[in-house]
């Protein structure tokens, strides 16, 4: 317990063997530690922000025939065409021959079509820096089958 003629909190102190530190120099581990703390937990957040959208962007569901140039015959796609691949689109009267889609052997929806009319279809574009900014997101060509002549 207490010596005689000590307080108690003297008594503890000695025995723990507890000194005053003498802080002279800054740790500079303490101090490294500090600044890629206050630097290093920002950028973190920053730059997984960043990878977190184009992630965020690629789960977005897309439609199938999104950025691509598709053939309709009355409701049924024939063809579709990605839109990086196409260096023209087709035009009212155009008359066109589509693959069409082959299995075990046989070909469903190929042959000639003339075009009727195309609808070109656009999307909201906010990455560019213009008033109203939009871009190309599907263009669809109406056609129909030509009769054998």
């Amino acid at each position: 317990m207490a010596e005689i003629g000590q307080e108690p909190w003297r008594a503890i102190w000695a025995r723990v063997k507890l000194r005053y530190m003498v802080f002279k120099w800054p740790d500079p581990i303490s101090f490294v530690a500090d600044i890629i703390a206050i630097i290093g937990i920002p950028t973190l957040a920053v730059t997984t922000y960043q990878f977190h959208q184009p992630y965020l962007k690629r789960k977005e569901i897309k439609n199938v025939s999104q950025y691509c140039l598709e053939f309709n015959d009355r409701g049924t796609g024939i063809n579709l065409v990605p839109l990086e691949r196409v260096m023209g689109y087709p035009r009212p009267g155009d008359i066109v021959f589509l693959p069409g889609e082959t299995v075990e052997g046989k070909n469903y929806g190929g042959g000639e079509y003339e075009v009727e009319r195309v609808a070109l279809t656009f999307h909201e574009a906010p990455e560019i820096d213009e008033p109203c900014p939009a871009v190309r997101s599907k263009v669809v060509a109406y056609v129909r089958r030509r009769r054998e002549q």
